[in-house]
């Protein structure tokens, strides 16, 4: 007979290639961590095993019917495995989760490697964001000729000559009236011309996020070529990471390619609180969002306490002009956000939309002018509607 970690270990492949083959993908990288996790934390029952399992892999909701059918068929219906499971459940353990409003995993003791803390997660080195290629620079150039268009304007803090203004510009008059021996025979007035506001750009680099992480900087990379001088990007996984300068390189591959040498907690753990908390606590760093349009790309799938995150986001909100919040699991029809932490911060939101790709980010770009035009704080409002099934949110 094999012995029990042999036999776990098939178990839990078997249970890898039966997700595969009911049609919810697994990238390679996220079934080692998901194997890397249980090796660093075993799960005490099924229930923890299953949310390992749904945080790591799941990356669309749409998939969630299929993923529990499979779990349960491997563990807690025998399943075509061994007759005796690797993990036995906990007595008087809870029902299988899954069900309506049951999103969010049950509370544990943060322990190092568990993914509640998020110290252990984070990873230290380099990744290879690829390469562009012509179908996504065509994308790149629509969105770089869109972003000046949809930037919100604010009248700018000194006066410039102009045809018509609410000041006349006395001193021209009177340089015109000496050359005129003293006939004043035109006059010119001052005004505030308009000056676009900032964008601030918050982008989640986490491994939840990392299929779509390469697009997400390409759109910030657009949003730089189109506003050099008013635009900032920072990154955030266990980290904050500002990226400005660079992601300033007018070439997108060299441009990711220095980003990937400044961002060494890519594809790692997520602290989205944490990050926000410092971002907050850097008076640099908040005077770049005082009166910004801030665009947050993130899936908001925060781990462990939430608290921390929605308090940031709040601030955040009030010190800003507009907060718009883009996930990508947003894109899918099925998505809402019922999770305690997105459901907490959705009332600090203008818009939560949806953003995966640089075509996605290229629609919401064209509907951030409906969304400036409004009252703030409508988020709440718009995803409490029910949404017939199949349209896009």
């Amino acid at each position: 007979m094999p012995d029990p970690p042999r036999l776990a270990a098939d178990h839990l492949w078997g249970f890898l290639s039966a997700l595969r083959d009911a049609g919810v993908p697994a990238a390679p990288t996220k079934r080692a961590d998901l194997l890397r996790t249980i090796a660093d934390s075993p799960p005490p029952g099924l229930t923890a095993l299953y949310w390992y399992a749904r945080i790591t892999l799941l990356q669309d909701v749409g998939d969630l019917p299929a993923f529990d059918r499979v779990f349960d068929a491997w563990f807690r219906q025998g399943g075509p495995g061994p007759a005796d499971p690797p993990l036995e459940a906990d007595e008087g353990a809870a029902p299988s989760p899954g069900g309506p409003g049951d999103d969010d995993p049950p509370p544990q003791e943060a322990r190092p490697g568990d993914g509640i803390e998020a110290g252990t997660l984070s990873t230290y080195g380099t990744r290879d964001f690829g390469r562009t290629g012509e179908h996504r620079a065509a994308y790149m150039r629509a969105l770089e000729a869109a972003w000046p268009a949809v930037l919100p304007a604010v009248p700018s803090r000194r006066r410039r000559p102009a045809r018509s203004g609410d000041r006349l510009d006395v001193r021209d008059a009177w340089r015109r009236a000496l050359r005129q021996h003293g006939e004043i025979i035109e006059l010119r007035h001052l005004a505030r011309p308009p000056r676009p506001r900032r964008l601030l750009i918050l982008i989640d680099v986490s491994g939840s996020l990392r299929q779509h992480t390469p697009e997400l900087l390409r759109a910030a990379h657009t949003a730089l070529r189109a506003a050099p001088a008013r635009t900032e990007v920072f990154t955030f996984g266990t980290r904050l990471t500002r990226i400005t300068a660079a992601l300033a390189h007018p070439h997108a591959d060299q441009a990711l390619r220095a980003v990937s040498r400044l961002v060494t907690d890519a594809d790692g753990g997520t602290a989205i609180g944490a990050a926000l908390e410092h971002f907050l606590g850097n008076p640099r760093f908040v005077a770049l969002a005082r009166g910004a349009l801030v665009i947050v790309l993130s899936d908001g799938l925060e781990r462990g306490d939430h608290v921390p995150m929605v308090r940031a986001t709040a601030r955040l909100s009030r010190l800003g002009h507009r907060l718009v919040w883009w996930s990508p699991l947003a894109c899918s029809p099925a998505y809402r956000p019922v999770t305690r932490a997105m459901a907490a911060q959705l009332p600090s939101l203008d818009h939560l939309g949806g953003v995966r790709d640089l075509r996605t980010a290229l629609e919401e770009v064209r509907r951030l002018p409906a969304v400036l035009s409004g009252p703030r704080h409508l988020a709440a409002r718009r995803w409490s509607t029910p949404r017939p099934q199949g349209t896009t949110p």
